[in-house]
């Protein structure tokens, strides 16, 4: 005699495929709109964290301005520029500074001459506007080194550049005693006026 399947069990099969069914579909559709979606939010957490980034460097920037204006106040009282707003008040301020400097080793006149002295264009701008000479001396050795040093250490800041030195022949006196040695000297002196060279190129 053949028995009959059990109804009960036909229904737990049913109940066991459909779930297997549901889970299938959960991983073929659901589980990467979730996957995707998760990865949507990682990325709007980096950009919401860049942007705050951000907002904090934006918001430095007027205190960062301020700095930068204070500093160069400071610089402004600085005594390594030359005090003159020009380049020719500039210039006739080098010449007066040498000319005390020379003045000042040289008892006599012509034992260190100036015999030119020459405005020049900048034609390396820095940072701040530069001021050149093209100074021609005819001086004494001993002389000549007391005012170059002179020039290294004073204050505004000087700067000799180019030095080019020439021995000059000299004759002895009628007494056939001879001459201090002269020297035929060329150089560039220059200094900085207190403004700063704006870059074309910076964004305002």
């Amino acid at each position: 005699m053949q028995l009959l399947p059990d109804p009960s069990k036909g229904k737990w099969y049913a109940l066991g495929l459909l779930v297997l069914l549901l889970l299938a579909v959960y991983f073929l559709v659901f589980d990467g709109f979730i996957q995707r979606h998760r990865q949507l939010n990682e990325q709007l957490d980096e950009a919401l964290a860049a942007r705050q980034k951000y907002a904090r460097l934006a918001a430095s920037i007027p205190d960062l301005k301020k700095r930068l204006r204070i500093v160069r106040e400071q610089s402004g009282n600085s005594d390594h520029f030359l005090s003159a707003d020009s380049a020719n008040l500039a210039a006739a301020e080098l010449i007066r500074i040498l000319k005390e400097i020379v003045g000042r080793h040289a008892s006599k006149a012509q034992d260190c001459l100036i015999l030119s002295n020459q405005l020049t264009r900048d034609r390396a701008p820095e940072q701040f506007e530069r001021v050149i000479l093209k100074v021609r001396l005819r001086c004494r050795y001993d002389i000549l080194t007391q005012v170059l040093n002179d020039l290294e250490r004073h204050r505004p800041d000087l700067f000799v550049d180019e030095l080019r030195i020439e021995q000059r022949y000299t004759r002895p006196n009628r007494r056939g005693k001879p001459q201090p040695r002269m020297l035929e000297v060329r150089f560039d002196l220059y200094a900085y006026l207190n403004k700063p060279i704006k870059n074309k190129d910076a964004k305002k």
